[in-house]
């Protein structure tokens, strides 16, 4: 059996920010979801084929593996929400727009005073 891979401290970041967006669908606390979207083109994997830490976007625990779900109900989900792909897409940009949020933050209050 395959050693599990352990997460680099810089992907426990990215997955706490990926958590910290919401459920894309519902906006609920959110858990991450590591995108399938790899191997054979319909979601199977193969060995060692394992969606990375920057992979994931986030779900609640109903949209991820409850009875309508990214797990349960793949297609339909997918229909009503977007492909992991699309959704991966959406998770990659709110994350750029809060890393660019905290950055003018961190700026403006270095700068208190000075304006």
């Amino acid at each position: 059996m395959a050693k599990k891979k352990v997460a680099t401290a810089k992907e426990k970041e990215h997955l706490s920010k990926v958590a910290s967006l919401g459920c894309l669908v519902c906006g609920s606390p959110a858990i991450c979801h590591h995108i399938r979207n790899r191997g054979d083109g319909k979601g199977n994997l193969g060995f060692g084929n394992r969606a990375t830490a920057y992979e994931t976007i986030p779900l609640c625990p109903s949209h991820h593996v409850g009875s309508f779900s990214i797990h349960s109900c793949k297609q339909q989900f997918e229909s009503m929400y977007g492909t992991e792909k699309e959704l991966l897409y959406r998770t990659l940009q709110e994350i750029k727009k809060m890393e660019e949020a905290n950055d003018l933050f961190n700026f403006y209050n270095t700068k208190k005073g000075e304006i």
